[in-house]
């Protein structure tokens, strides 16, 4: 307190005591107080101001109104602690000649009511200075420590302690938490290493220890906590961990034979150097890792075997921040707590987390982002306070927290471990680990466990005592003394330099060689461990946790990640605007015309040639944007879903929630796309079709950003990923090369490969091409007439004339006995036969017993003319059927070009609807080759768009590029439909490798191959 403040708490004592004349018993008492609060050399100068204020009286002032007024001075500079300790003292001054008057008493409640210290709590502290045996503190509030009233007294508290010559009673002033406690007897009796005169006052500091031999138990400051405090409002909970061991993947051990008992109301603090196992441990007990061996039971109940009976009764704080960065203060806790309490209505939850916002000081920022840690909203403080907010919420019985305190400030770690305390006062058993605590932090814990490097256990006690422990234990002076006598502060650090004490070489410098081993110090500790035992309780345990179902975790994961999204406006704005944007760059570049061509003056699309390379960066452009879109999906929200696995939430919910918004997004960015570039260049009616197939395109792209944003560790690693998935999806896509000029290892020159149709990419840019060519307005007025012309074009052409020339060879060469002709005579037959039969089922002729002869033995003259005449004869059926066609076409074309003017709207609406370079493309007229042979079939090369499906069996959906249907379970389905289902079904597999983690699952095991044996 400051100098003024203590001259005005004189002057009160002054005012109070010369009531009945100022006693020597009176000035001793104000010198004793003096003597705790100022120097030795300051007592003198300041007992001289407390005589002066004796000696002065006010006319104009009764004593009253002298004490308000002082007390008013300084009511505002002291803590309410503070003003208890003020009236504490007053009243041992007035009672220190034996008697209080009732003068005396009226002016005591004057300055304790002005000090808003309650009348009762007054008398409570009257009562207690003084009494003078156990009996007279048989009191509410007040705790007796002795050796023989257990049983004796009605409304105090008791412990029992061996040894304790004597009694100690401590009082608890609640409205301040202030313990103050009195020894009276003959004994020598410490308080953290300062004796206690009899009948002498002290406050019990945090941390502190009453002890009186070192054969007897001490007297803790959380044993007095633990009386006081009142736990009944939650269940009781007993903890136990037996010779917990834990052995690495790679062989290494983790932990050796750790023991830990403890029960409700207890903050533990963990404790070691670095890679000594403290985060493996608290992992250990929290159920997430299993024990190489040993057990640890919440309640009798192993954790690790029957963790559905524990569910919601653990809570882990892991030590990275478990925050969504775009979500306010408010919202992190509000998701959270609708994730826990199905149970609560909206005005319950909203309560709940406004109380705990309160509870956690971060009130006034409930709505201001969280932001990241490098885009600073909140402090990072308050986000640690956040982070155990997400757990307070559901008030766990046992939680855990990983070193909450690191990177923050000592003010900052202080507010963290006074919110974990307070949690334990609840009755709640908190685990933290702790790195370089300060004084204050480490006197807060109740217990201590430290352990050393390889997972030893080597200690397990009160923190305080751990430094007398290890003191001792390598003979320090003063090693009875765990505080600074003068400060009362504890130095955690020094624990640690003992431990790790270095050997020293001849020439005085310390080497790298430890002093005492780890394996050294755990052997003394087993020797000397005792573990306080605990009542085990059977009671199964409860637990606050009320998941809502599935369906609605889905809906709260996608509310939670849309708010998230709409509070990131750049990520708004470059998801928004990115496919308009690329949309007019490419229809913008591709939008060609001729300027030297005078007939169509300006731009038209049916004579844009870039067309085709239009739909295929259409479709690489959505397969770009719909992984961008979700590559960092899963990877950003990993730490929380360890979290929500941890809780027990469901994974598929989460998952179906990711899909379902980024399928909305990909089908705005999509249409947004198709709308600007289709108006660009005048596709017309093919808004829709075209938006399906990059939707569809742009949906499996997402899912597979999904799948390697859960797989891969890091987000530069994902976006390296990105080109090595999408080159493939442009090479292979039968755009960049041609599948029948692939490497013939990969490629097929009859149909698309197998590796073509693994590719998105491929599907969808043939249905975009067929869909485009074969639906749009004017294509379908004429395609029916195409398709009979084109294939009845094809096998007069093409098809007859070739079976005539191998007809030709066969009748030259059937009689050669040279090897090489007659296999290719044999194979010709065989080209024959299956050809000719195909022809009869397509013609719908009669079986043709020449067929049968067609072979290098039975084949004569006589076959040779009745084949040339059945080849002449589908000849003529092919041209009758191609003149039939082209005849009904050209009338159909007369009735919409009758008059000049008809007749240039016809050629408008042609080339409004008509593009020549995609009908060049999926017609392949500029493919040399128009039959090939292949397994002794003719393969048609030229008209793709208009060929009919030949499957093998009723599933063969092989086929050439651009075909307008396919084959599947016995029906042909148009190309747009059969395209996009293909898609959607790879859309699917991705999202259940997804659910099942499978290429997670496959990249750690790929990684484990590299060291798969542990080396030293």
């Amino acid at each position: 307190m400051s100098e003024d403040v203590l001259k005005t708490v004189l002057k009160l004592f002054s005012i109070v005591a010369r009531i009945d004349s100022v006693t020597e018993r009176e000035r001793e008492q104000v010198q004793g107080f003096l003597q705790d609060h100022v120097s030795l050399g300051k007592v003198a100068e300041y007992t001289n101001v407390f005589e002066t204020h004796v000696q002065q009286t006010l006319a104009d002032q009764n004593e009253e109104q002298q004490l308000v007024a002082a007390c008013r001075e300084v009511s505002t500079e002291v803590t309410q602690k503070q003003k208890v300790v003020i009236v504490m003292e007053l009243i041992r001054i007035i009672a220190a000649d034996g008697t209080i008057s009732k003068r005396e008493d009226e002016l005591v409640k004057v300055v304790s009511r002005t000090f808003n210290v309650s009348d009762e709590e007054t008398e409570l502290l009257e009562v207690f200075l003084a009494a003078q045996s156990p009996q007279e503190l048989d009191v509410k509030q007040v705790l007796v420590i002795d050796l023989e009233s257990e049983g004796k007294l009605q409304h105090a508290f008791h412990m029992h302690r061996h040894g304790l010559h004597g009694f100690v009673g401590v009082v608890w002033i609640s409205s301040a938490n202030l313990y103050v406690l009195k020894y009276k007897g003959n004994a020598d009796v410490f308080l953290n290493g300062v004796p206690l005169k009899s009948g002498g006052v002290r406050i019990l500091p945090v941390g502190g220890t009453l002890r009186w031999s070192d054969l007897y138990d001490p007297v803790y400051y959380g044993d007095v906590l633990g009386i006081f405090k009142n736990f009944a409002e939650g269940q009781k909970i007993s903890f136990e961990a037996k010779n917990i061991s834990f052995k690495f993947k790679n062989g290494k051990l983790g932990l050796r034979n750790v023991n830990v008992v403890e029960e409700s109301g207890r903050l533990i603090a963990l404790m070691g150097a670095s890679g000594a196992g403290k985060s493996t441990l608290l992992h250990v007990l929290n159920g997430t890792e299993v024990p190489s061996s040993g057990q640890v039971f919440i309640n009798g109940v192993d954790i690790h075997k029957e963790p559905e009976k524990i569910e919601g009764v653990i809570g882990f704080v892991p030590q990275d921040d478990l925050l969504i960065e775009d979500l306010t203060v408010y919202q992190n806790l509000y998701y959270a707590a609708k994730l826990c309490f199905n149970n609560k209505s909206e005005e319950e939850i909203d309560v709940l987390v406004l109380r705990v916002l309160e509870d956690l000081g971060l009130s006034e920022t409930k709505d201001l982002k969280v932001g990241s840690p490098l885009r600073k909203t909140i402090s990072g403080g308050q986000r640690k306070r956040l982070n155990i907010g997400l757990e307070l919420l559901r008030e766990p019985s046992v939680l855990f927290c990983d070193e909450p305190t690191s990177g923050l400030s000592s003010r900052d770690s202080e507010n963290i471990i006074d919110l974990l305390k307070e949690l334990s006062l609840k009755g709640k058993l908190v685990f933290t680990v702790i790195h370089q605590p300060s004084s204050d932090i480490f006197k807060m814990f109740d217990k201590l466990l430290i352990l050393d490097t390889g997972g030893f256990q080597i200690y397990y006690s009160n923190p305080v005592d751990a430094v007398i422990y290890f003191k001792k234990s390598i003979n320090l002076l003063d090693s009875n003394q765990g505080e600074c006598p003068a400060c009362g502060n504890v130095n955690p650090e020094q624990i640690f330099n003992i431990i790790e004490t270095k050997v020293i070489d001849e020439y005085g410098n310390f080497t790298g060689e430890r002093r005492i081993s780890a394996e050294t110090w755990n052997r003394a500790y087993k020797k000397n461990e005792r573990l306080s035992p605990v009542k085990t309780i059977t009671e199964k345990p409860e637990s606050t946790l009320q998941i809502p179902g599935r369906v609605k975790q889905a809906h709260l994961f996608s509310m939670r990640d849309i708010q998230a999204k709409l509070h990131n406006k750049q990520y708004l704005i470059i998801n928004f605007l990115e496919a308009p944007l690329l949309a007019f760059i490419l229809a913008f570049i591709v939008r060609y015309y001729n300027v030297d061509d005078h007939i169509h003056l300006g731009y038209v699309f049916g004579s844009n040639l870039n067309m085709p390379a239009y739909f295929f960066m259409s479709v690489i452009v959505a397969l770009f944007m719909g992984l961008t879109v979700s590559a960092e999906e899963i990877i950003r929200d990993r730490k929380i879903l360890k979290r929500e696995a941890f809780l027990h939430l469901s994974r598929s919910s989460y998952i179906f929630s990711k899909i379902s918004i980024l399928f909305i997004l990909s089908a705005i960015q999509t249409f947004t796309f198709v709308l600007v570039g289709n108006t660009i260049l005048g596709i017309e009616g093919m808004l829709l079709p075209h938006w399906a197939i990059l939707f569809t395109v742009s949906c499996f792209a997402n899912i597979l950003g999904l799948n390697i944003s859960a797989s891969f560790n890091s987000a530069v690693t994902i976006y390296i990923l990105i080109p090595l998935l999408l080159i493939p999806q442009l090479i292979l896509s039968g755009v960049v090369v041609r599948f029948d000029k692939l490497n013939p290892a990969i490629g097929n020159s009859s149909t698309v490969p197998f590796v073509g149709d693994l590719m998105a990419s491929r599907w969808a840019f043939e249905a975009a091409m067929v869909t485009q060519f074969k639906d749009n307005k004017f294509e379908r007025e004429f395609y029916p007439y195409d398709k009979v012309m084109s294939n009845a074009d094809y096998k007069k052409i093409y098809l007859i004339p070739e079976l005539e020339t191998r007809l030709q060879y066969c009748m030259q060469y059937y009689q050669s006995k040279e090897p090489n002709l007659r296999q290719r005579v044999e194979d010709d037959f065989q080209l024959l036969r299956n050809e000719l039969r195909n022809e009869i089922k397509l013609v719908g002729s009669e079986n043709k017993p020449f067929i049968d002869n067609l072979y290098a033995a039975k084949f004569s003259e006589n076959v040779y003319n009745e084949t040339t005449a059945f080849i002449n004869a589908i000849r003529q059926f092919y041209i009758k059927r191609f003149n039939k066609a082209d005849q009904e076409k050209e009338k159909k074309i007369q009735s919409l070009t009758k008059t000049p003017e008809a007749e240039a709207e016809f050629e408008k609406f042609k080339m409004r609807y008509r593009n020549e370079a995609i009908a060049d493309f999926v017609r392949n007229i500029s493919e040399q080759h128009r039959v090939i042979e292949k397994d002794h079939r003719l393969i048609q090369k030229i008209y793709p768009v208009y060929k009919d499906p030949d499957p093998d069996h009723m599933v063969d959906f092989n086929a050439q590029f651009y075909m307008p249907k396919k084959h599947f379970l016995n029906a042909n389905i148009d190309t747009l439909y059969f395209n996009l289902s293909v898609v959607w079904s790879m859309t699917i597999l991705l999202a259940f490798t997804l659910y099942f983690d499978v290429l997670r699952r496959i990249v750690d095991g790929l990684s484990n191959l590299g060291n798969p044996v542990y080396k030293k």
